[in-house]
């Protein structure tokens, strides 16, 4: 179980977004791009995100909540009730808006391409001792089942656990720390389409930036 809980943390956080960090058009703006994909991807604020790939705020919206709805969807191969994958979709939704970063001005290189610092302070709390602590936390809960002689199925649990993971990110989020700045330098460049996009290493150093991973990484 705590690999389980391990592996899916650490890829969630990616799930989505490359695919919509992409953009064209003759005048381009790269930290203002930059800035308005991640704000809509992240944040869900979707004016800017809208008007530079000129489409609707609700077309916008729908690329956010399917962002969401692919982190759920990690979940959902755990068996998790439909009760509970949409508090965790909630609750992804309140992490992501919890990021802090401040997109800085870019810098046009030879080739072309964009390089855009972003400086981010990162979220610290969240996964920290995350999984020492549900570990000791179904120990004692396997033990209390021994003593009771009441076995519930793998299904209960799983949700039992599930809740608990939930429990414990619920209350770390209502008490967010974050740690000094940093600045991850990301690239734009033109891809085979002839449109901007941000590359898929530089969009996870983003993110794993963004959330410390804690002993999840």
């Amino acid at each position: 179980m705590k690999r389980v809980w391990k592996t899916l943390f650490s890829s969630m956080l990616i799930v989505g977004v490359v695919c919509l960090l992409t953009a064209c058009g003759p005048k381009f703006d790269a930290s203002g791009y930059v800035k308005a994909a991640l704000d809509a991807d992240i944040h869900g604020e979707s004016a800017e995100y809208a008007k530079l790939l000129e489409i609707t705020e609700e077309e916008a919206q729908q690329e956010y909540e399917e962002v969401l709805d692919s982190m759920v969807s990690e979940m959902s191969d755990l068996g998790l009730s439909d009760e509970l994958n949409d508090k965790y979709r909630t609750l992804f939704a309140d992490l992501l808006k919890k990021t802090d970063y401040t997109v800085l001005e870019a810098t046009e290189n030879d080739d072309g391409s964009f390089t855009v610092p972003v400086e981010i302070k990162p979220i610290t709390n969240v996964f920290s001792g995350l999984m020492d602590e549900l570990e000791a936390d179904m120990t004692e809960y396997a033990n209390s089942l021994v003593d009771s002689g009441d076995i519930p199925n793998d299904d209960e649990i799983t949700e039992y656990a599930g809740q608990l993971v939930y429990d414990m990110l619920a209350a770390r989020l209502d008490a967010i720390e974050y740690g000094e700045a940093q600045t991850v330098e990301v690239t734009v460049a033109l891809d085979e389409d002839n449109a901007y996009g941000v590359a898929e290493d530089d969009i996870e150093a983003l993110l794993t930036t963004m959330i410390d991973l804690g002993d999840l990484a």
